[in-house]
């Protein structure tokens, strides 16, 4: 990851990263005035930029944030845990923590970052703030909260492998 300031915007970091220009991302913001279309599409459409490029890009601004965690830290709401069923919790590996007034929060790993994000926007109806954890201690309370003896297994063979 470059050496990026907290709150930094898309084409600042795809700048930073060597897959656009300056003068690339001042068309694509004057593109975005006429159209109101993402950011990232439109350095996709225009520019031919790899959605995998996009994606790494928002990952990375995302978590400028400070929105990394130690989950022993958290406070777990079981009543919130029911959002998700086992299968959903595992799959795109998120762990339902509490509902603030405003909305629902969700941690995940950084590499289920965008698949979560993607799932939470299409599935889930409250607003949904994420929270980023190292993934084996993800899966240690995924496997707390949503016990899944097949999925341990597996995972203690891929940790042999």
């Amino acid at each position: 990851m470059s050496t990026i300031s907290r709150g930094v915007r898309l084409g600042e970091i795809l700048v930073a990263n060597g897959v656009l220009t300056r003068d690339q991302v001042q068309a694509i913001i004057d593109q975005q005035q006429r159209c109101a279309r993402p950011f990232g599409d439109l350095a996709e459409r225009m520019f031919g930029i790899g959605h995998e490029e996009v994606e790494k890009a928002w990952i990375e601004q995302y978590l400028t944030y400070d929105t990394e965690v130690d989950l022993e830290t958290q406070q777990v709401d079981v009543e919130v845990l029911r959002v998700l069923n086992r299968r959903q919790a595992w799959q795109f590996h998120m762990l339902p923590l509490r509902r603030n007034e405003q909305e629902l929060l969700l941690a995940t790993c950084r590499e289920s970052l965008p698949k979560a994000v993607n799932f939470a926007w299409h599935r889930l109806h409250d607003p949904v703030f994420f929270l980023v954890a190292q993934r084996p201690q993800l899966e240690e309370f995924l496997m707390e909260h949503y016990p899944w003896p097949a999925m341990y297994q597996m995972m203690e063979t891929a940790a042999a492998g």
